[in-house]
């Protein structure tokens, strides 16, 4: 009885092993698949003229901070007590506000990638598959999510797959 049992198990694992010795695997780069592609450069492109306008009000609210703290330094010694009171409650109100400006700043920047990169996700979905399919790779794993450690060369298909993005773009796609 020992002895089918053990010849099952070793049938079923050279079974296992001819299986995986057929198999092609590709992996891929996300965020470079995403930064490189058209469809990326076009997301990048409207963030930016979305978002700078904003960053650059946090920044001047910054520099508005940072010169009330040195005023705040600077007169530390000559100011009476309640008049520097007045000034400290002053500056970490700014301070709270800026910490509320730029939190709400990096939520709406954070939902408007969301919604512009959920497309281009489809996409690469489809490209991976269509890339796949043409060079018969079995499975394609994302390098980041995988937890890759080690990788031949030939392996990565992240440039083909940008291509192949690319090609959908500019077939209209």
């Amino acid at each position: 009885m020992k002895k089918i049992l053990l010849l099952t198990i070793c049938l079923v694992m050279l079974l296992q092993v001819s299986a995986f010795a057929e198999s092609k695997i590709g992996v891929f780069q996300m965020q470079k698949v995403v930064l490189e592609c058209d469809y990326g450069l076009d997301v990048l492109a409207k963030l930016k003229a979305k978002f700078e306008p904003l960053e650059a009000e946090i920044k001047k609210e910054d520099a508005a901070i940072q010169k009330l703290a040195a005023e705040l330094k600077k007169q530390d010694l000559a100011l009476k007590l309640e008049a520097k009171q007045d000034k400290q409650r002053e500056y970490r109100r700014k301070m709270r506000d800026l910490q509320d400006s730029y939190t709400a700043y990096q939520q709406k920047q954070q939902v408007e990638q969301q919604r512009l990169l959920t497309p281009i996700k489809q996409k690469l979905g489809e490209a991976i598959a269509v890339y796949s399919k043409a060079n018969g790779i079995t499975i394609v794993f994302e390098r980041q999510v995988a937890g890759v450690a080690y990788l031949a060369e030939g392996v990565d298909i992240s440039d083909a797959i940008i291509a192949e993005l690319n090609k959908m773009k500019k077939a209209g796609k």
